[in-house]
C-alpha cells in the first residue's frame, strides 16, 4: 500500500474548505453544513496551517480565494467525485450490478442452455463482465475448486469440489452420430445393438472418463463391446471424425443440433439409463460474489434440487 501522509486533510474537511469557496461566508458556509461558525473557522485556518500557505483572503465582505485556494478548489472537486465514484462502485459491486462472473462451461452448455441465459444476463446487468472458459466436465469442476471460475457449467458424474453446491439445469440423451449415407442414417430410431459391428470414435478415457465409460456401459448392456478406434475430448472433434467416417459416436442430443451437414443424428430406442445425461451448475457458496449470485439467478429453473457435494 502506498504511504498516505498523516497530515493530509479528510473528505470532510475539503467538503467544508468547498462549501466556504462557493458561498464566500464562512456563515453561510456554517448554516448550509448545518454547524456552527466557529468549529468551520477553526477548521479551515487548521486546513490552512496543515497546506502550509493562506488559502482565504478575509474581508469584512466575507472570504475570497487565494491563488493557492484556487488550485486546491480544483483538485478538492476532483478528490470529492473520486471518492463519490469510489463508494458507488463499491455498492453497485456489493449488490451485484457492477464486477465480473467467470464462468467454465462445456461445449454442449453453448448450444442450447447458455446462450440465451447469457443473452438475458448481459441485457439486465450491462455493468457486469462475463468471462467464459471452456473445458470438458472435469476441467470445469476443477476450475471451480481452484477459485479459477465463479462457477461451472458441466455433466455428471465428476469429482466434485468438497462443499460445492450443485443443481440439474438440462436435461439431455445420447444419440447415434453417423456420417451421412451410412445405412442406418435414414432410420428414425434404430437399437444401440445396431452398432454392434461399427467402429467407433469415443470420448478421451483420460480427460472425459465419465461419459467414456457411460458409452461402454450402454453398449455393453446391449451386448457388445464396442470397438473404440479413436478418442477426442472435445465434441467437435469427434463430429468431425465422425464426418470423416473414422467411426460412429455417441453423443449427447444438444451436441448434435449443432453438428455438420455431412453426419446424422439417429435417436436410441433403448431404454438404458446410461443414455440419459444432464447438465449441472456447480459452485462454492462462500466464495460466490453477487455478481455471480446475480448470474446464478438467471440459470436456476423452478423445481432444481439443489444438491451439496462432498
Amino acid at each position: 500500500m502506498k504511504h498516505i501522509p498523516s497530515a493530509i486533510p479528510d473528505l470532510r474537511v475539503l467538503r467544508q474548505f468547498l462549501a466556504v469557496s462557493e458561498y464566500g461566508s464562512l456563515r453561510k458556509a456554517a448554516e448550509m453544513l448545518q454547524m456552527s461558525q466557529p468549529p468551520l473557522s477553526v477548521a479551515m485556518r487548521q486546513l490552512e496551517q496543515t497546506v502550509g500557505t493562506q488559502l482565504f483572503a478575509r474581508s469584512a465582505l466575507g472570504v475570497q480565494l487565494t491563488a493557492a485556494g484556487n488550485v486546491l478548489k480544483a483538485e478538492a472537486e476532483k478528490l470529492i467525485a473520486h471518492g463519490v465514484r469510489a463508494f458507488e462502485m463499491a455498492r453497485a459491486v456489493g449488490q451485484g450490478e457492477l464486477g465480473e462472473v467467470r464462468i467454465g462451461f462445456i461445449t454442449s452448455a453453448m448450444v442450447d442452455l447458455l446462450p440465451a441465459v447469457l443473452a438475458r444476463f448481459s441485457s439486465s446487468h450491462p455493468g457486469i463482465r462475463l468471462r467464459l472458459v471452456e473445458g470438458v466436465s472435469i476441467e470445469v469442476a476443477s476450475m471451480v475448486d481452484e477459485g479459477k471460475v465463479d462457477l461451472g457449467v458441466l455433466t455428471p458424474p465428476v469429482p466434485y469440489p468438497a462443499a460445492s453446491t450443485h443443481f440439474q439445469v438440462a436435461r439431455d440423451r445420447l444419440v447415434a452420430l453417423l456420417p451421412r449415407g451410412h445405412m442406418l442414417a435414414s432410420r428414425k430410431a434404430i437399437r444401440l445393438e445396431a452398432l454392434k459391428n461399427e467402429r467407433f470414435v469415443s470420448f478421451s478415457t483420460t480427460r472425459v472418463p465419465a461419459f467414456h465409460q457411460r458409452i461402454t456401459g450402454a453398449c455393453l448392456e446391449a451386448g457388445f463391446q464396442p470397438q473404440i478406434v479413436q478418442e477426442a475430448a472435445h465434441i467437435h472433434t469427434i463430429i468431425a471424425l465422425v464426418a470423416g467416417k473414422l467411426g460412429v459416436a455417441l453423443v449427447p442430443a444438444t451436441a448434435a443440433r449443432s453438428a455438420r451437414k455431412d453426419v446424422i443424428a439417429v435417436p436410441i430406442s433403448d431404454r438404458s439409463k446410461l443414455l440419459d445425461t444432464s447438465l449441472e451448475v456447480v459452485y462454492l457458496e462462500e466464495s460466490l460474489t453477487a455478481a455471480g449470485r446475480a448470474f446464478l439467478a438467471h440459470l436456476q429453473v423452478p423445481g432444481s434440487e439443489l444438491k451439496q457435494g462432498s
